[in-house]
């Protein structure tokens, strides 16, 4: 049994998942300074392996455990505990901790990490765990020295929640996060780029990454055919740069470079914050002819989650999130 999470007035407490289990009957007692435990029942109906205690008091230490009830069984038979009490914070470590964590995704099984600094912190103890039954807490960084950090290979459907805590000065660690799992590509997005030679972006005309890492967890992705030679696709690149910076932490755009030659895309796409498909990559023109290019510039919005094209041209429209 692991805790969870304590503050000066509640224990959240986890144990594994039991196969075949209906139903989890979970008791407490407080440590007193006879040998015998007498254990309360809070209730013999949860169904799930984890459970929060409220209004608690004292400074005693509290022992939890619980047991599964399978198939007509009444009882269990036999129980989870810990070793150790678990034991509340005073109010005053309770009112000193650091807020909640903010966890957003990052990418492909990414999320970044994030916090505010404390006063007279030397550094920060970071720790995470997977939310599942009984899973305990694990030391990511002892000491990290920055205030955001990007966790990467988080592989696990049901997520994962952060806390920290300043070095350095005596304090708890911080309420746990909210869950978070790392995104994935949905699978309409990678039918329409599994026409990609490498499987991979440009993010710069001379680095490439996992077609994943590059759009993972976006919520919408552009496809942008345009040239240097083309007048038009000059005059909005800028426009569409600016609105890019504002809007990139949910919007990825992809240039599909309808130049001549690769001298060409490269000096054109030199100027470009977004990914690209490499101009010798044959998944480029597949890419043009499944969007069906007719005339540059053109700019096909694409639902993230789905693949759907939600918009077939926005070059001629209101660049507008809300209503895509």
């Amino acid at each position: 049994m692991e805790l969870i999470d304590r503050t000066d007035s509640a224990l959240t407490i986890s144990w594994p998942e039991v196969n075949g289990a209906k139903r989890y009957k979970l008791q407490y007692s407080r440590v007193s300074t006879s040998d015998e435990i007498k254990f309360e029942t809070l209730s013999d109906q949860l169904t799930t392996s984890q459970a929060r205690k409220r209004n608690l008091e004292g400074d005693c230490g509290f022992f939890f455990r619980a047991g599964a009830i399978i198939g007509d069984e009444e009882e269990p038979e036999k129980w989870i505990t810990h070793s150790d009490a678990f034991y509340l914070l005073s109010e005053e470590q309770s009112q000193a901790r650091m807020p909640q964590l903010k966890v957003e995704s990052a990418g492909y099984h990414a999320v970044k990490v994030s916090w505010n600094a404390s006063d007279g912190a030397v550094g920060y103890e970071l720790q995470m765990r997977e939310n599942k039954g009984g899973a305990p807490w694990k030391t990511i960084a002892a000491s990290f020295s920055g205030i955001e950090v990007r966790k990467k290979n988080l592989t696990s459907a049901k997520g994962y929640t952060f806390r920290a805590r300043p070095v350095g000065i005596n304090a708890a660690f911080s309420i746990p996060s909210e869950g978070a799992t790392g995104a994935d590509l949905s699978d309409g997005i990678r039918r329409i780029f599994s026409v990609l030679e490498g499987n991979e972006l440009l993010i710069n005309k001379a680095t490439s990454v996992p077609l994943s890492d590059a759009l993972a967890g976006k919520d919408f992705i552009l496809l942008y055919v345009s040239a240097h030679w083309c007048p038009p696709c000059r005059q909005f690149t800028p426009m569409l740069i600016n609105w890019y910076q504002k809007v990139k932490n949910i919007v990825e755009i992809v240039f599909l470079s309808a130049d001549h030659d690769e001298s060409g895309f490269k000096s054109y796409y030199a100027s470009m914050p977004w990914t690209a498909v490499d101009f010798d990559d044959d998944g480029r023109e597949k890419l043009m002819g499944y969007i069906k290019v007719t005339g540059i510039p053109r700019l096909v919005v694409l639902d993230g989650k789905t693949g759907n094209t939600l918009v077939d041209n926005a070059v001629s429209q209101p660049l507008d999130i809300a209503k895509w």
